[in-house]
């Protein structure tokens, strides 16, 4: 039974649960025959559009899951196991410890290219191919600013003198994450530097901090940046071209994205079960508005849908009629919902206090009620499958009266009995009033706000729960101009690299919004980077989570589950908990659907 403490907010809650049903309709078909039977297409629905089609100065996430059809990196990772292998390259690279010479205390990764690989216009793919795409991102000019620091370890490629498709990356660290980077997207030299302007500078000149002001107004420099980052280069059929199975035909925007697949693609002659390139056509398909988007759905309109509204998804599994046309699957997602404390606001630099928000959240609820059962409890940012994951850490559970000793202790207290509490903060009496935003349109995030406010104010905080715009709501996070936000982070199955969120030096630039750190978690976001050693570098990983915890500059909320549907007509469906939570080149169409429905 729900505590008093709910009522009002959750009567909030199931109001836009009624509404939500009210607006998404029934949209359900009455006979069993299926417009998309013996069409060998995948439409899959997009929330936006790709901001660019370029790997190097994309940055959204559907740019980055049609990116991975079109373009190849030298290694990948399996979405089960989460183990390398290779792609464009024949294999894993072989690794070497550099204990002495110029990179003391670095790697050497030697890759080779797969003998049958080669460009659209019949070309080997090349180890000048290969330098070409680590000097297209180190030059200053790129707009892949966000990018660039991964490829800072890399210093030096030496080319197998006997083959040009063998050759030795040199890293001045021992970074974790040094073979995925090495190992990153290739482009065509030919397509995207047909002057060879790029071949003008060396690594070790692109890598030379002195060098970097001179470099940054070279007028070849400037030339060869300006044409990379124009438009052609990221949405014109001809310019947007890489290694992979499936050839970018044409970009509308605010409607489509459509590939096609390639004739006598390379990868065919390749004996691996990596290589898929089932679909004709892979169309991407724009629909912005989540109602627009499951009516779509209902009428076959899209095949596949990821990440559908709690609600709606919950909805669509009592629907028989469209349970006979897709499967719906709910695996875990490396993803987190989380509030943002601002650390550096004078109301919360008290670590007491931002513990006792913590105790403000009914974590279970969230999941429960809000998430309706498709999260998981988590504690931090590292997902708990995974093996550092810390266990022992104690979750911050719904409790008032701990809040409120804890906002006691702090010096927190309803001077004046008028329902507020408040404390002298700098010679100045301050009630505690507080802000906290969430993006339009994500219910939610809207209704873990109201739900906080209510528990909130139930130990005298005054909360005023405001809506922004996503890209200004951010943009305030960036400029650490607000007090709370509820936000979400996406992970990926490798290892963590704390550095672009919890760095001291990512407060301004990176994305520590919240004035997070000090020397001691600086010392082990650094060491756990370069650390090759399991063991020791899970001992700092389940160390950091712990201050992590102990300090709460988030409220994590919840590590969420997928919510997927898939079109029935294709076999080879599978759902992964890998990020997007499907391969669609995998899907084979099944020649029998349109019978078997008739059944």
């Amino acid at each position: 039974m729900l505590k008093p403490l709910y009522s009002k907010w959750l009567f909030l809650v199931l109001s836009c649960i009624i509404f939500l049903n009210a607006c998404t309709g029934d949209g359900d078909s009455t006979n069993n025959q299926s417009k998309k039977a013996g069409i060998n297409e995948v439409t899959v629905h997009e929330l936006s559009d790709p901001d660019k089609l370029n790997p190097f100065t994309s940055s959204n996430a559907p740019a980055q899951y049609m990116q991975k059809n079109i373009f190849m990196t030298l290694i990948d990772y399996d979405p089960v196991t989460y183990k390398p292998y290779g792609a464009l390259a024949v294999a894993p690279p072989e690794m070497e410890l550099l204990d002495d010479g110029p990179y003391k205390g670095g790697v050497a990764y030697t890759f080779e290219i797969r003998p049958e690989a080669t460009w659209d216009n019949g070309t080997p793919i090349t180890v000048d191919d290969y330098i070409f795409s680590v000097k297209a991102i180190k030059n200053p000019k790129v707009d892949a600013a966000s990018l660039r620091p991964y490829y800072d370890f890399i210093q030096e490629v030496k080319v197998d003198p006997t083959n040009n498709r063998k050759f030795t990356v040199y890293l001045n660290s021992r970074y974790i994450l040094g073979v995925e980077y090495a190992g990153y997207w290739m482009y065509p030299e030919y397509v995207y530097d047909p002057g060879k302007i790029m071949r003008k500078f060396s690594l070790k000149e692109l890598n030379d901090p002195k060098q970097q002001e001179r470099l940054r107004t070279n007028p070849e420099i400037v030339k060869f940046a300006t044409e990379f980052n124009s438009e052609k280069f990221q949405r014109e059929n001809g310019f947007v071209v890489g290694c992979g199975p499936y050839e970018f035909v044409e970009w509308k925007t605010g409607q489509y994205v459509e590939l096609k697949k390639k004739e006598n693609w390379w990868g065919d002659k390749v004996e691996s079960k990596y290589f898929n390139n089932n679909p004709e056509k892979i169309i991407y398909t724009i629909v912005k508005d989540w109602t627009t988007a499951i009516t779509g759905m209902k009428d076959e309109k899209m095949d596949l849908s990821r990440n559908i509204r709690t609600k709606d998804f919950d909805d669509l599994k009592k629907n028989d009629a469209f349970k006979k046309l897709y499967n719906l699957h709910s695996p875990d997602y490396m993803v987190y919902d989380y509030i943002g404390i601002n650390m550096k606001d004078p109301k919360y630099t008290d670590k007491r206090v931002r513990q006792a928000l913590n105790y403000l959240v009914d974590k279970k609820l969230v999941r429960e009620v809000i998430m309706y059962g498709y999260a998981v409890e988590n504690v931090g940012p590292i997902h708990p499958s995974k093996p550092y994951y810390n266990k022992s850490l104690k979750p911050y559970r719904f409790d008032v009266a701990k809040s409120r000793t804890l906002l006691e202790e702090a010096g927190w207290k309803d001077s004046d009995n008028n329902g507020i509490i408040d404390k002298v903060i700098a010679g100045k009496k301050t009630e505690f009033k507080t802000t906290i935003f969430y993006n339009q349109g994500n219910t939610q995030r809207e209704n873990i706000a109201i739900m906080f406010k209510e528990n909130a104010k139930s130990v005298g905080i005054d909360v005023d729960v405001q809506v922004r715009e996503m890209t200004v709501m951010y943009d305030q996070a960036k400029a650490h101009n607000f007090e709370l936000y509820v936000g979400g982070w996406a992970g990926s199955t490798g290892l963590p690299d704390f550095k672009q969120i919890w760095h001291t030096e990512s407060y301004n630039g990176g994305s520590n919004y919240t004035g997070f750190g000090n020397a001691e978690t600086d010392r082990l976001i650094e060491s756990i980077r370069v650390n090759l050693d399991e063991a020791s570098r899970t001992k700092d990983i389940l160390k950091f989570q712990e201050i992590l915890h102990e300090e709460s500059p988030y409220i994590f909320l919840d590590a969420h589950k997928n919510r997927l549907a898939f079109h029935k007509r294709f076999d080879k469906a599978n759902a992964y908990v890998a990020r997007p939570g499907y391969n669609e080149k995998e899907w084979m169409l099944n020649p029998t659907f349109g019978q078997q429905m008739n059944n």
